[in-house]
């Protein structure tokens, strides 16, 4: 058995979802993974980069894709199986909650010897409920920068192994720990670099483990990876804007990760990074963080190296605000091809506002306008469910909102809008969650083990921790399920979805309401046990979406095969 410095393992949202059955409802549909939140997140890809740099062997293991692909895994029999030093499991986003926590105590009982590491925003908050309920977890590495601190920790196991004594783990910064006397010690957020350029961002060496480990499935960033491949590239740490509903808004990362403003990386890594991507993928890259953040003089210079190095690839490009003109136009300029998204969250400027957005739907039309102009293939705009002033109507006026953009854009049918509730939480650290009387918000779940029961209701509807003064949890279901319905019909008649498509919509709001109704008697009665068996067949009808079809979603048109000759030739080649 081949064993490892470090098995980065991703588990899925609720463990063992195959077992229990659970209407997720569409609270994923307008990101790439499944209900599972099988999507793990980049920091695997840098820290396995930086310790793989300095000789120590990696492996990534993303259980939650393994366990979508095949029902019958034994999960406990394939853990077993692979031998490391150290196995670090993810808790970034909430919806883990359950599944993170389930999988690392399975870890431990199998391997007693090896220590077992947390890391992600949600380990960063909860540091203390985590290491303090759950004596299997050795040890938390805290913030948004966890490399370097990563790396000085496995030189402390070096250096302890080579001395037969127990790691000296006080100095290792974002690090929280056991002392030798049993007690929990945080020692400080203080590695909070100011730039990014020091992170590695390596592709190369993920296909190189692929091919050592034999293992494809297991490194899939998402279960439908392959079909679409993208490449994410990262530009950013930290966010200028205040959403009262995320914890990765500016107020959260000063309180909760010790960032007191965003670090980019350079325009001339950026480059570096597609780069290599182009070096070995063949789909779309995306460009994480809005390139506005930074100012013009950033985003013309990363704008110009890649005019003078076209990158292969499509690239797409998110927005966090309306674009510039003049960005708009340096992106026309600079790309043959390119994809854009941007997230308004809503048509209605007072909820907008309320939200932490300020502008107004009339630069959010010029801007949608020019990108269409310049050339986008297409313009995704995104809407959401459950904001602060947000009530039903108000719901409904955004789909209709939508309807006059799809006509405004008829010629092109280039711009495509979705709308999808907040998922299933509000974050911990946000100012929703924080001060959720100040912003018309009620919250059903406060402590880590109280999400992780919530996560094991039978429906999205019972898991949802949240709901405001302008629409209760019921009303957020009905409404995003009366919004789904119209906004298919409304990409049906503008040309965007297939009448199969949009038949299939309807077939699944059917069956998903009917579920709901039989699961709140079901509650009332305490039946549920029951009324689970009987309608599991309509689980898993609509168990990967709900209000649209994930193919909406599809940026590139390449599946992951067309980039094996690309990739074998990067690595005969050196590079």
């Amino acid at each position: 058995m081949s064993r490892y410095d470090l098995v980065l393992v991703h588990a899925p949202s609720i463990y063992d979802f195959r077992k229990d059955g659970i209407l997720f409802g569409p609270v994923s549909d307008v990101i790439p993974s499944t209900p599972v939140f099988e999507m793990y997140p980049i920091g695997f890809l840098t820290m396995a980069s930086m310790l793989s740099k300095h000789g120590y062997k990696v492996r990534v293991l993303n259980l939650a894709a393994l366990m979508l692909k095949d029902k019958k895994l034994d999960v406990e029999k394939l853990l077993a199986g692979i031998d490391s030093r150290v196995f670090g499991v993810d808790l970034h986003w909430m919806p883990h909650a359950h599944g993170s926590i389930e999988i690392a105590g399975i870890i431990k009982e199998k391997h007693p010897n090896s220590r077992l590491l947390f890391g992600g925003f949600s380990s960063t908050y909860f540091w203390k409920d985590m290491m303090e309920d759950h004596a299997f977890i050795d040890d938390i590495l805290l913030g948004d920068s966890t490399e370097k601190p990563l790396l000085d920790y496995f030189r402390a196991l070096d250096r302890a192994s080579d001395a037969g004594k127990r790691p000296e783990l006080g100095k290792i910064q974002n690090l929280a720990h056991r002392a030798p006397d049993g007690r929990v010690v945080n020692n400080g957020l203080t590695y909070v670099p100011d730039t990014l350029d020091e992170v590695e961002f390596d592709y190369g060496w993920m296909v190189k483990s692929v091919i050592k480990s034999m293992d494809l499935d297991g490194h899939l960033p998402y279960l439908d990876w392959k079909r679409r491949p993208m490449g994410l590239v990262s530009t950013v740490r930290g966010c200028v804007f205040q959403c009262v509903t995320c914890m990765g808004a500016c107020d959260s990362f000063v309180k909760n990760f010790g960032r007191e403003k965003p670090a980019y990386r350079s325009p001339a890594k950026v480059l570096e990074d597609i780069q290599q991507v182009d070096s070995y993928l063949r789909g779309t890259i995306f460009l994480l963080g809005d390139i506005q953040q930074p100012g013009k003089k950033y985003y013309s210079q990363l704008l110009k190296l890649l005019k003078d190095n076209p990158p292969r690839n499509d690239v797409a490009i998110e927005f966090f605000s309306p674009p510039s003109s003049d960005l708009v136009s340096q992106i026309g300029r600079t790309f043959d091809s390119f994809d854009t998204q941007i997230s308004p969250d809503t048509h209605d400027e007072e909820v907008r506002k309320a939200q932490g957005r300020y502008y107004t739907n009339q630069s959010l039309e010029r801007s949608i306008h020019g990108l269409v102009e310049a050339g986008a293939n297409r313009v995704d705009v995104f809407y959401m469910i459950g904001l602060p002033k947000q009530d039903r109507q108000s719901v409904l006026d955004t789909v209709k909102y939508s309807e006059k953009l799809l006509k405004d854009h008829s010629k092109t049918g280039k711009v495509s809008p979705f709308i999808a509730p907040l998922a299933p939480f509000i974050d911990p650290g946000s100012i929703a969650f924080n001060h959720p009387e100040k912003v018309g918000y009620k919250i059903f779940t406060r402590t880590l083990k109280e999400h992780r029961d919530q996560l094991l209701q039978p429906t999205w509807k019972h898991v949802l921790n949240y709901e405001t003064k302008w629409l209760d949890r019921d009303g957020i279901v009905d409404v995003t399920y009366e919004s789904g319905l119209k906004m298919s019909e409304a990409k049906l008649e503008a040309g965007l979805i297939t009448t199969e498509s949009a038949d299939a919509v309807k077939e699944r709001t059917k069956i998903a309401k009917k579920i709901i109704q039989t699961m709140d008697e079901a509650i009332k009665t305490n039946t549920v046990k029951e009324a689970k068996t009987r309608i599991k067949d309509d689980l898993v009808s609509i168990s990967e979406s709900s209000t649209m079809d994930k193919r909406e979603l599809d940026w590139s048109s390449k599946s992951f095969y067309w980039s094996i000759p690309r990739s074998l030739s990067s690595i005969l080649l050196g590079k």
